[in-house]
């Protein structure tokens, strides 16, 4: 049994989830003040991002400011609010990575989603996609309503840890994937950590530091409209 990992911002989804889920928020006219005021304060975040400095803060701060703006949503209201980030969403899949997504499942590879955006919409993306298994970024519930706060984070480093819980949890149930036939996708120098653990890593469009490092170390890379 193979295990495939797929990352999602700039693997499958070819733009940042963050602005998907702002774009459906702004639907709601009540929220179009909060997201100005949001974007406002985010702007010298943003500007750092973009430089390659403090990506795990600004990661961090806009998901924070974001879940916040969805405190109070009970589970249907957050359903209906991914489903239509969903939507939107698909719009900007990668042909590339959805070719090899159907590729995998049709070698009965178990695939697993593995992203730093909220667990609900990664679940809802997993299943339209066919995916066996999604790890997220987790939103904190109370009595199934949003209490505004995120209760752990899916980035970099955490990626790795969550991927080993994973693997630790599957084997005491029973299954075992071998690592070194493993495949993984990601287009970031931030997952380096994640495709160093397989046997089989591929470069999807990647950012210039990752595309060095792949072809320093022999590694597939594929890209869109090549």
């Amino acid at each position: 049994m193979r295990l495939v990992i797929f990352d999602f911002d700039g693997t499958i989804h070819l733009e940042e989830t963050p602005r998907i889920f702002l774009r459906v928020l702004k639907q709601d006219k009540q929220m179009r003040k909060k997201i100005r005021k949001f974007y406002i304060s985010m702007s010298w975040v943003y500007i750092l991002y973009r430089f390659g400095l403090c990506r795990q803060l600004a990661i961090r701060r806009v998901l924070g400011g974001i879940v916040k703006m969805m405190r109070g949503m009970n589970q249907t209201q957050i359903n209906d609010f991914f489903k239509q980030c969903l939507e939107l969403a698909r719009g900007s899949f990668s042909p590339v990575s959805l070719s090899r997504v159907k590729g995998h499942l049709t070698s009965d590879d178990q695939i697993l989603l593995l992203s730093g955006a909220f667990s609900q919409f990664v679940a809802l993306v997993a299943r339209d996609l066919g995916m066996n298994f999604w790890l997220g970024t987790e939103i904190e519930l109370s009595a199934g309503v949003c209490t505004g706060r995120i209760t752990s984070i899916m980035n970099g480093p955490s990626k790795v840890q969550a991927l080993k819980t994973f693997l630790q949890e599957k084997k005491e149930a029973g299954v075992i994937f071998d690592m070194g036939k493993a495949y993984a996708y990601a287009d970031s120098i931030q997952d380096l950590p994640l495709l160093s653990l397989v046997g089989y890593p591929v470069a999807v469009n990647p950012d210039q530091e990752l595309l060095k490092e792949a072809k320093l170390r022999g590694w597939e890379i594929i890209r869109d409209g090549s």
